[in-house]
């Protein structure tokens, strides 16, 4: 049986855990890391579902894995996996690998106090305040959000149909307002939301 090791980095994000990938990651093909993600995704799944899952992670794991960046105006790459898939952009994952990266010394910045990240979903810039070898503060400015879709109806089971509409943020997220099938969430459990997240 083949083995592969990685050198891992864990942290987390005000309690949201980061496992920064900064050895072993597959040499990925691409133009873009969009293009990067899905080589990824199509051949090394394995790792992330290795790094991400029971019992070398959890539910909720997240992570990342550094990369030369595909742009010029950018000083690293960033793939992120966790539990459910390769998300092109995650906030709290950012924060987290620019924080152990920084600290760690695995990326040297052009700009002193500022990284220009390279993300499937786009250029992501990330301020940072480094007090000794500590950061002790990162800001995130993400790719454009816009409105997708407006007033999509879907059907859920138990609930009925109910109206949403699609922005993006860096991923697509479905947005519920109070309505005639759904007041609030305080309404429904956690496993409601679990069962209609895949019709939503």
């Amino acid at each position: 049986m083949a083995k592969k090791s990685f050198f891992c980095i864990d942290g987390h994000t005000c309690g949201n855990p980061v496992r920064l990938v900064a050895g072993g990651g597959p040499l990925l093909q691409g133009a873009t890391m969009m293009e990067r993600r899905a080589h990824f995704l199509a051949e090394y799944d394995w790792i992330r579902t290795g790094l991400m899952f029971e019992p070398r992670g959890h539910d909720v794991m997240s992570g990342s894995i550094l990369y030369p960046p595909t742009r010029e105006d950018c000083d690293i790459a960033i793939l992120f996996i966790e539990t459910s898939g390769c998300l092109p952009m995650c906030g709290h994952g950012t924060i987290g690998t620019v924080t152990m990266a920084i600290e760690h010394g695995l990326i040297k910045p052009k700009t002193p106090g500022v990284l220009r990240l390279d993300t499937p979903a786009g250029l992501v810039v990330a301020e940072y305040k480094q007090v000794g070898d500590y950061v002790e503060e990162v800001r995130i400015t993400n790719v454009p959000s816009f409105l997708h879709a407006e007033g999509l109806t879907v059907e859920c089971p138990g609930l009925g149909e109910i109206t949403v509409d699609v922005a993006y943020g860096g991923n697509f997220y479905a947005i519920v307002e109070p309505q005639e099938n759904y007041r609030d969430m305080a309404d429904h459990s956690a496993g409601d939301f679990i069962a209609w997240s895949p019709v939503v």
